[in-house]
């Protein structure tokens, strides 16, 4: 059951004009340098990130759809096009028994009763699995039945498309033996295939074309499986290692054995021994069509975002100054103060060169919160006893938390500008006495490096996920209270569960780094106290004072 009739998968290249066409019912392998790409590049396909230089559209269905304002919503039925797993999509598991699980996967399609258990029957049936897993919980799973399970899970949509990024990644031989199966049997019955793949051995065998990312993302080159075999030097053009194996079939190539031949062993075997120069497998086997894309451009303008000027002074003359604003802004009084130190935050951040777009939606949540607090606060009974909404308890509230949202926005500037090592060490020679630390000051420090480490941590989780919700629950991204639950449900629970993994993958480093086992570690000498970081704790004193004066 496919959902579209016209169900290829068409890519515009606005910058280029190029235009990519990838038929339904055909398997693509999409290889590159580790960097280079490739994930962005499927995620771009999958709706997941936002990509201007790249129009994408399911058969009829445009991806992305122009709203009022001339913001982009993306399309539901597009969306319904296809099945995403990503690199680890065992991870996304979170329902309490296989058949939930395989039944959220099916909600955004509102399928019938009889369509669905013959769905969930189907995909069970493709895994090796019957009906007696239906009752079993996930989380009691081994490590490889939940990626059988989550490999389930991407046969049960009733997409045109399955879109997987390393599949084989964590399999054995068997594994991908099995995985080779199905996606042979989901392609003969008219599912395109689009996959990232770093073991080409595994996957040039499967595809029916190839897409050769280039080493900076700039220009994608489609071929035929054959033709990448017969040309190493496009490996290298990528910016990739020719493989061992094709190394060693090489001197059969020259020799005239088919490519063909490749994929079967037996054959191949029989290939060994022929003399003459054969003919080429087909006459378009070394033909491919390069298409230039913006994507490169769009990747680098992320990468090459300014370094934060403040993160040339020393960690322990930002601490330091943070704490003196922060003291001075806390001890306003009036809102004549808390604009004036609105307007000192903002300009150290713009100043200091610090990217905060990245926290916004961190910073629009702490928003809300902060209006939501103030107008309940407001609400209570008056002097005279009714009860109705207060404006000087409103006023009130609003106040103190203005005064923490600036604190939180210095907090954030400096986690971003300060890296968790340099704070360490910096605070390490601040607390240290005759080049040791002692065993509480060890802890103290601990604790607040693996803080600042794990902020960038949970946002980045906290995004990752954010992309597996809307992949998997079609969710479009329109603002709205429903909406925003759903996300927040589809979100909130896998992101906690991998922050335990990780948690429990740091325990393990620390301890295997014998981090507490020495009472009184040596202190690591770092550079000295400028003459610059004392010009910034006397600005900022001098600043803080003034804040104290007009409070």
């Amino acid at each position: 059951m496919t959902l579209h009739r016209d169900a290829d998968l068409i890519c515009l290249f606005p910058g280029s004009g190029d235009r990519l066409r990838l038929e339904a019912g055909s398997i693509t392998v999409l290889l590159g340098k580790n960097g280079a790409g490739k994930t962005y590049l499927l995620e771009s396909l999958a709706g997941l990130r936002p990509n201007d230089a790249l129009e994408v559209s399911y058969g009829s269905e445009p991806l992305w759809r122009s709203r009022r304002g001339g913001r982009k919503q993306r399309n539901p039925e597009a969306l319904k096009a296809y099945g995403y797993a990503s690199q680890s999509p065992e991870e996304q598991l979170v329902a309490r028994t296989v058949e939930a699980e395989l039944r959220e996967t099916l909600r955004p399609y509102s399928l019938s009763a009889v369509v669905t258990k013959a769905r969930i029957a189907a995909s069970l049936e493709a895994v090796g699995w019957d009906e007696t897993w239906l009752s079993r919980s996930p989380f009691y799973l081994s490590g490889g039945e939940k990626r059988r399970l989550a490999l389930a899970c991407q046969l049960v949509s009733p997409g045109d498309w399955l879109l997987f990024d390393e599949p084989t990644a964590g399999l054995d031989a068997p594994g991908q033996e099995r995985l080779t199966r199905v996606l042979t049997e989901r392609k003969q019955a008219g599912q395109g295939i689009l996959l990232i793949s770093h073991d080409s051995e595994w996957a040039l065998p499967l595809a029916d074309r190839v897409l050769l990312l280039s080493e900076d993302g700039a220009s994608l080159r489609e071929c035929k499986p054959e033709s990448l075999v017969r040309h190493p030097e496009w490996w290298k053009e990528a910016g990739m290692a020719v493989p061992a194996w094709l190394e060693a079939i090489a001197p059969l190539l020259r020799r005239g054995v088919p490519v063909s031949a490749v994929w079967n062993p037996a054959k191949f075997a029989a290939g060994w021994g022929q003399t003459g120069r054969q003919a080429e497998d087909s006459p378009s086997a070394s033909s491919s069509v390069v298409y230039r894309m913006g994507t490169a451009e769009a990747r680098k303008e992320r990468s090459l975002v300014p370094r934060p000027s403040v993160s040339l002074f020393d960690p322990r003359a930002l601490w330091l100054s943070y704490v003196l604003l922060s003291l001075a802004i806390f001890a306003q009084t009036s809102w004549w103060g808390v604009a004036a130190g609105g307007a000192l935050v903002a300009a150290a951040i713009r100043g200091g060169r610090i990217p905060l777009r990245r926290w916004s939606g961190l910073i629009n949540s702490f928003l809300w919160f902060t209006v939501t607090l103030s107008v309940l606060a407001g609400l209570g009974q008056g002097e005279g006893g009714g009860w109705g909404f207060q404006a000087e308890a409103f006023l009130n509230a609003l106040h103190s938390m203005a005064r923490t949202f600036l604190v939180f926005l210095l907090g954030l500037g400096l986690s971003l500008a300060i890296t968790p090592l340099r704070l360490r060490r910096s605070l390490s020679s601040l607390l240290g006495f005759r080049g040791r630390i002692a065993p509480p000051v060890q802890r103290f420090l601990l604790t607040v490096t693996l803080m600042l480490r794990f902020i960038p941590i949970f946002l980045s989780e906290w995004e990752r996920f954010s992309r597996y919700a809307i992949a998997r629950g079609k969710e479009t991204g329109r603002r709205s209270v429903v909406g925003s639950i759903k996300r927040l449900s589809r979100t909130i629970l896998p992101m906690l569960l991998a922050l335990f993994r990780l948690g429990d993958q740091a325990a393990v480093s620390l301890e295997s780094r014998g981090i507490g086992k020495q009472k009184y570690p040596t202190l690591l000498r770092i550079r000295s106290w400028g003459t610059r970081d004392t010009v910034l704790v006397s600005a900022v004193l001098v600043i803080s004072a003034g804040l104290w004066l007009l409070r």
